[in-house]
């Protein structure tokens, strides 16, 4: 039996003096068991460095880089590639507020569309638009011509009321008629 093996070695914790005075634990000496393999080793840094490839692939198709081009500072990459995201989301809730514009019934959606004041139209992430109605009446509050005004005379009626409906007559059924 050897005295060094850890199997065999007692917790003298549990037999401590009384008076609180622990001695240390013995702690095993560096042997050969202990050493990494160096396959282990090599296995690890195989794994890390596909990891790494990984990683950067991905952060080369985030930042649109090219196989072959370095990436150079990435953080002057990723504030261009987040002043282009907030622009091109500027741009598309623009046209949001303008689709929103044109399909508004009763306004003269030109004219609205250039008076209107946009600094308080806001689009949710959920493409909800908000202050919309309330920005379209300051808008016709100070500009009245933006507002459809409807004629109240009654649509054009051909002079045969007891024949067929104009929609299903044509022109040579009402030239033979007179």
């Amino acid at each position: 039996m050897n005295k060094n093996d850890p199997k065999l070695k007692p917790n003298i914790q549990l037999f401590a003096d009384p008076d609180g005075k622990a001695q240390p634990e013995n702690e095993p000496t560096a042997g050969a068991n202990t050493e990494p393999k160096q396959s282990d080793t090599k296995d690890e840094l195989e794994k890390l460095r596909s990891d790494n490839r990984l990683y950067e692939n991905t952060l080369r198709g985030i930042l649109g880089v090219a196989d072959g081009e370095e990436l150079g500072d990435i953080n002057k990459r990723i504030t261009n590639f987040n002043s282009n995201l907030q622009a091109k989301l500027s741009a598309v809730n623009d046209k949001i507020i303008a689709a929103e514009i044109k399909s508004l019934q009763g306004y003269d959606s030109k004219l609205l569309a250039k008076v209107i004041d946009r600094s308080n139209i806001k689009v949710n992430d959920d493409g909800t638009i908000t202050g919309l109605q309330e920005a379209v009446a300051t808008a016709t509050e100070e500009f009245p011509a933006v507002v459809i005004k409807k004629d109240k005379s009654a649509p054009y009626a051909p002079y045969h009321p007891a024949g067929e409906p104009a929609a299903k007559r044509t022109m040579n059924d009402i030239l033979r008629r007179r």
